[in-house]
C-alpha cells in the first residue's frame, strides 16, 4: 500500500512538473506546527518536511506531510503520536490536493485571501475542506500561509479514554512556506 501512495505522489508531482513550468512553484522552508488546547496538557509538534508544488496556471496544489516528520517536546508523546493515534506505519503521508479560488497576482506586491479547496486525506480518511490562506508577495517572492482546524473524528483517529482530556477534538493546524520557483 505505501509503495502505491508513494507511486500515486511521484506520478501526480512528475506531471505537474512535465507541463510548461512559468507558472509552478515548489513549497521550500516549510513549517507545519499543530497545537492540540487539552485540559490537562496542551500538544504541540512542528514539522519542516512538507513537499508541495503549487501550479498557478491552473491554480492546482498538491502537497505532501510524512507523519513521522512531527517532532514533539517529549519523545514519548511523538512516539504515541506515531503509533496510537495516527498509525504512521500504516498511514505514513498526510495530503492535501486541489484548487485555488480567489485572485492574486504574483507579480504585484501585496497579500492575497485564496481559498484551497481541495481534498485533505490523513489517517487514510479522505475528506473535503475548503481553508483559507493568504499568499504574500514582496519583491519578487512569494510564500503562503494558513490557519486551520482539523477535527480528529473526521479523519477517525480514536483517542484512548485515559488520555481523553488530554488531546482536544479540534487540533489548530498552522503552516507557513516560502514558493520557489520551480525551474526545468
Amino acid at each position: 500500500m505505501k509503495k502505491h501512495l508513494f507511486l500515486i505522489f511521484n506520478i501526480l508531482i512528475w506531471s505537474f512538473l512535465t507541463a510548461k513550468a512559468q507558472d509552478r512553484f515548489l513549497l521550500e522552508n516549510t513549517n507545519v506546527m499543530f497545537f492540540s488546547d487539552g485540559i490537562i496538557e496542551d500538544i504541540e509538534a512542528t514539522s519542516k518536511d512538507t513537499k508541495g508544488i503549487v501550479d498557478f496556471t491552473k491554480n492546482e496544489f498538491l502537497f505532501k506531510i510524512p507523519i513521522k516528520s512531527f517532532k514533539f517536546a517529549s519523545a514519548l508523546m511523538q512516539e504515541h503520536f506515531n503509533e496510537n493515534y495516527l498509525e504512521s506505519d500504516k498511514y505514513p503521508d498526510g495530503t492535501f490536493k486541489g484548487k485555488i479560488e480567489g485572485s492574486y497576482d504574483l507579480k504585484k506586491d501585496g497579500s492575497y485571501s485564496v481559498k484551497a479547496v481541495g481534498d485533505l486525506t490523513i489517517h487514510g480518511v479522505t475528506q473535503p475542506r475548503t481553508i483559507v490562506s493568504t499568499i504574500h508577495v514582496k519583491e519578487g517572492k512569494a510564500n503562503l500561509e494558513s490557519k486551520f482546524t482539523i477535527k480528529v473524528a473526521d479523519h477517525k483517529i480514536k483517542i484512548p479514554s485515559v488520555v481523553i482530556k488530554n488531546i482536544a477534538e479540534e487540533v489548530e493546524v498552522t503552516i507557513k512556506a516560502d514558493l520557489k520557483k520551480y525551474e526545468k
